[in-house]
């Protein structure tokens, strides 16, 4: 995999998100068909219950953003987020009862990290 990772506008070589090559394709797939452009954001979010989860959502890079490029796509996540989530796992499940992302981290967030699959908001 291609990993070009940094802060916008500063030097910074740290490869902070993996994508498994299910993930790559049908993100791309994703934003073909969504007509999406922009980065992809990881993001913290409210699972429906009471804990965060990370979550996936089409955005424009900020200044402040950690930005890594992996195979062809850009990644972005919040410098402040980053610290907290630490290294971030996205995958790609398409099973039976289970279709759709999942992202985990070095650092879970909640005790159901990367349980439940999300999909992609624009």
């Amino acid at each position: 995999m291609d990993h070009r990772a940094g802060w916008i506008g500063k030097e910074q070589t740290i490869a902070a998100i993996t994508a498994d090559a299910a993930a790559i394709a049908a993100i791309k797939s994703f934003l073909a068909e969504a007509g999406a452009r922009g980065a992809v954001r990881v993001e913290l979010a409210s699972s429906g219950c009471c804990d965060a989860a990370l979550a996936l959502r089409v955005d424009a890079a900020r200044e402040s953003d950690h930005v890594e490029e992996v195979d062809g796509l850009t990644f972005v996540i919040d410098r402040e987020t980053l610290e907290i989530v630490g290294e971030v796992r996205i995958s790609h499940a398409d099973e039976r009862g289970r279709k759709g992302f999942v992202v985990t981290s070095s650092n879970p967030v909640s005790e159901w990290d990367g349980f439940a699959p999300t999909g992609i908001t624009t």
